[in-house]
């Protein structure tokens, strides 16, 4: 094992925040059994100001792509939801900074639990809307005593959101979102199509819809932006569809 040289570290660091970096991913190879040296970088991260993500703490395991790979994504969400959460926090007394307080604040995560305001990542939020709209359908739909599963269906303006419920939630702990493979807890939730904001165009003679998306700019052609054509103006709906035919 060699120790790294942290003067050579800082160094890189600041000439990196010189360039205009703002967040950073640390990844060494075997982190997953001795961390310490992840933990030295970003302490030094941390006092250049970067905003940091530590593969050793959000994934402890095997393989360095792996974990890799999620602290990546993490790096780059977690800035946004952090500053999301800052500006909405700014609207409570106390502004959830101590411990008490922002333990009254759980969000909700991927995997369909809850963690508190100062333990939420970028990570643990990809999927934490629909995960929440699952939970809900849970509480509300399914019927113990009659054992029917159902079915969850989310269309909003981006994307289109298939679940199933049928007495427990399953999980998965490895999911490819946009290319990109996250090694993460999250409730088995399949994207099918682009949503309400699906693209139409002409393709062979025929009318064609998505999987292309208008997204939310210059969005459908309702928003009067120069937008495209759409299957629907961007909307939430979410139905639920109770069916006999399908086995628990």
């Amino acid at each position: 094992m060699k120790t790294p040289d942290y003067d050579v570290v800082r160094n890189d660091l600041k000439q990196l925040w010189d360039e205009g970096y703002r967040s950073l991913a640390i990844a060494l190879m075997h982190s997953y059994a001795y961390l310490e040296h992840e933990e030295s970088i970003a302490d030094i991260a941390r006092e250049i100001v970067f905003s940091i993500s530590v593969s050793s703490h959000l994934q402890p395991m095997i393989k360095i792509v792996l974990r890799a790979q999620p602290a990546t994504s993490d790096a780059y969400l977690s800035p946004i939801t952090q500053e999301y959460l800052k500006s909405f926090a700014r609207g409570f007394q106390g502004e959830f900074n101590d411990e008490q307080s922002s333990n009254k604040l759980l969000l909700s995560q991927s995997d369909g639990g809850l963690t508190s305001f100062k333990k939420f990542t970028g990570l643990r939020a990809i999927l934490s809307g629909p995960a929440g709209g699952v939970v809900g359908m849970a509480k509300t739909c399914w019927d113990a005593e009659d054992g029917t599963p159902v079915l969850g269906f989310d269309m909003g303006g981006t994307s289109t959101d298939i679940s199933r419920y049928g007495g427990t939630f399953e999980h998965v702990f490895e999911s490819t979102t946009a290319e990109v493979t996250i090694q993460s807890p999250q409730l088995d939730i399949n994207t099918v199509a682009a949503g309400g904001g699906s693209i139409l165009f002409w393709q062979n003679g025929l009318f064609v819809v998505g999987p292309d998306s208008a997204g939310a700019s210059p969005g459908p052609a309702c928003y009067g932006k120069g937008g495209p054509l759409t299957i629907s103006k961007p909307c939430t709906l979410a139905v639920i569809l109770i069916t006999n035919s399908i086995s628990s």
